[in-house]
């Protein structure tokens, strides 16, 4: 077995046991399904849009996160002493990752196609080319932007820089804004134009010989992003102190001081002096601080840029969004805020585990259970205060209709802690965090589609998930005989249902009986 085989296989290996190829197996289905449902005539377009935003990206943060695991576990220092090269390090993840974004987009494609089966022996390599090509280039700038960062706040931090061209240059391609040659000198466009070509039945060529030289541009950025990410793993090593363990940073030896010496002084004291030292870390990390702040930007870009979108899906395709607005509430604002504080607050609480913050719960007055607590309220708090802020700036509230959509501002919120919740009750790791807050957004983005669709009363059937209640009391959807109240009511003892069985899994977790 040669080299770059036994790294393909121990990272295939890595990936199954952290949970990557289980999303990725769900997120096939589910897609797949989705575009089953979608009318023939938009099943293509639709297709497009999520090959290139969410299939050929799949394992972009797992790339690096799976990185920064290895080199807190000591992993990469032993790789370093190994024959394995990094340039085959490189390959073994990007290939692996790449086969499983492949794996996604076959059943994808086969149900965008449905309707013309005939096709999809020609759309099917077009589509497959474009999803690996667009997925090199990604996980390599992420893997190069990953191998100098140290944490996944960081990264996070830094990555829109090198990826927002990347996705936002073609995004504009593929609607049709822009159709200039210049386009191309983003890499990713060849990639996208191949996607658009193989699921858009009766899609424009456009130059043979402009495409071809697209393709070809592609590809060789292509290799000299993998020689990057090569150059950019081997510097990383080099600078890396052989066998040095994890970095502790400063803030996290602070909190854990803060309560030993709040040692004796009771519960609450400590609980507050905690509070107190977290939230100063949320003030001093960039990434936190513009998480907190993102819902106003969101609604304002919303306000500005719907009208415009709108107008153009309306000129293009003939399809006018306006009934559709309470979907796009939902979507966009209600569940999508209360999802990023979850998440982010989620993946801080699972950083508390690996840095031994936890542990340390145990030789303190902060009991553990007043810990879960304050990790789920504070996110639900932040989006209260966001939602409140962002709801009437978006321009997407109905007027005359203010007990609906109090209703569904307070639902939602409450959402934030059941996030954080299900991470922290399902993760072990920052990679499992990663898996899990990948489903959990999945399910939160389709949500109110899937309510939205169904019609009364078989949407009712969906009570059963929390977040469908916030949905429901949205003014504008059909909730059947479930007046605001009903759903507040409802909706408040089905998420506090699952918000306390997930926190007694976490705290299982903790004290390792699970």
């Amino acid at each position: 077995m040669t080299r770059l085989s036994a790294a393909c296989a121990l990272e295939a290996r890595l990936q199954a046991r952290h949970g990557i190829v289980g999303i990725a197996a769900a997120l096939a289905v589910l897609w797949t399904l989705v575009l089953w449902v979608v009318p023939d005539q938009a099943s293509g377009t639709v297709a497009a849009y999520l090959l290139f935003l969410d299939t050929a990206g799949f394992g972009a943060l797992f790339a690096v996160v799976l990185l920064l695991l290895e080199r807190t576990e000591g992993t990469r220092a032993a790789l370093s002493a190994s024959p394995l090269r990094p340039g085959e390090t490189v390959l073994a993840r990007v290939g692996s990752l790449t086969a499983l974004a492949l794996l996604v987009a076959v059943p994808m494609t086969a149900a965008a196609s449905r309707g013309r089966p005939a096709d999809l022996l020609w759309s099917l390599p077009l589509v497959l080319s474009g999803v690996a090509l667009t997925s090199v280039l990604l996980l390599s700038a992420c893997l190069v932007v990953g191998a100098r960062r140290r944490s996944v706040q960081g990264f996070l931090l830094s990555v829109p820089l090198a990826v927002a061209p990347l996705l936002l240059v073609p995004l504009v391609h593929l609607t049709g804004l822009v159709r200039h040659p210049v386009v191309y000198a983003v890499p990713t466009t060849a990639g996208a134009e191949l996607i658009r070509l193989g699921s858009v039945p009766g899609a424009a060529v456009g130059s043979p010989f402009l495409w071809g030289a697209a393709v070809a541009y592609a590809l060789l950025c292509a290799a000299a992003a993998l020689l990057a990410a090569e150059r950019a793993l081997s510097s990383a090593a080099g600078g890396a102190e052989p066998g040095a363990g994890p970095r502790r940073r400063r803030p996290r030896r602070a909190r854990a001081s803060r309560l030993d010496r709040s040692a004796g002084r009771g519960s609450l004291p400590a609980l507050v002096s905690f509070a107190r030292t977290d939230l100063v870390g949320v003030g001093r990390d960039p990434l936190l601080l513009l998480v907190c702040c993102a819902p106003v930007p969101l609604a304002l870009a919303l306000r500005f840029l719907y009208p415009p979108a709108a107008e153009l899906v309306r000129d293009s395709y003939g399809f006018d969004p306006a009934p559709l607005t309470p979907v796009l509430l939902a979507a966009l604002v209600l569940l999508h805020v209360p999802m990023m504080l979850g998440m982010v607050n989620g993946l801080r609480a699972v950083e508390d585990g690996d840095e031994g913050i936890l542990p340390a719960l145990r030789v303190s007055p902060l009991s553990l259970r007043a810990y879960l607590a304050y990790r789920t309220v504070l996110p639900a708090v932040l989006s209260l205060v966001g939602l409140a802020a962002a709801l009437p700036l978006s321009g997407f509230v109905t007027p005359g209709r203010p007990w609906g959509t109090t209703v569904a501002l307070l639902l939602a919120a409450a959402q934030a802690a059941l996030v954080t919740a299900v991470i922290m009750a399902c993760s072990r790791d920052k990679v499992a965090a990663l898996v899990v807050a990948k489903g959990v957004g999945a399910v939160l983005t389709l949500t109110p589609v899937v309510v939205w669709a169904l019609p009364s009363p078989w949407n009712l059937a969906l009570l059963v998930s929390p977040p469908s209640w916030a949905v429901l009391a949205v003014p504008g959807y059909d909730a059947g005989p479930l007046p605001p109240w009903a759903c507040l009511v409802g909706g408040a003892l089905v998420t506090a249902v699952a918000v306390r069985l997930l926190l007694r899994r976490a705290a299982h977790r903790v004290d390792g009986r699970v």
